[in-house]
């Protein structure tokens, strides 16, 4: 039994590998750069979007003056179509 099995193995030694064999290493760091990839711009868009939470959140926290309108927009010219008209 263990001849037949030693046999067997030297017989498939002696055979040519797949080709296929060869190329699989690319195959797999093509697949880990892209697992890279695709790590890299989730964390990068966790990290904007928290940014963006303590950005609102530290914006809300800070008073903010009411907002009154201005007495003559910015800009108003003497000779708008309202000042000629008498408005």
């Amino acid at each position: 039994m263990m001849a037949d099995l030693d046999h067997w193995l030297n017989a498939i030694r002696s055979e040519p590998s797949d080709e296929r064999l060869a190329r699989m290493g690319a195959a797999v760091m093509q697949g880990l750069a892209r697992h890279r990839d695709r790590t890299t711009a989730r964390r990068s868009l966790m990290l904007a979007g928290l940014l963006a939470i303590g950005v609102g959140w530290a914006g809300s926290l800070v008073p903010g003056a009411p907002a009154q309108a201005a007495l003559l927009p910015i800009g108003m010219s003497d000779y708008a179509p309202s000042s000629l008209l008498g408005q």
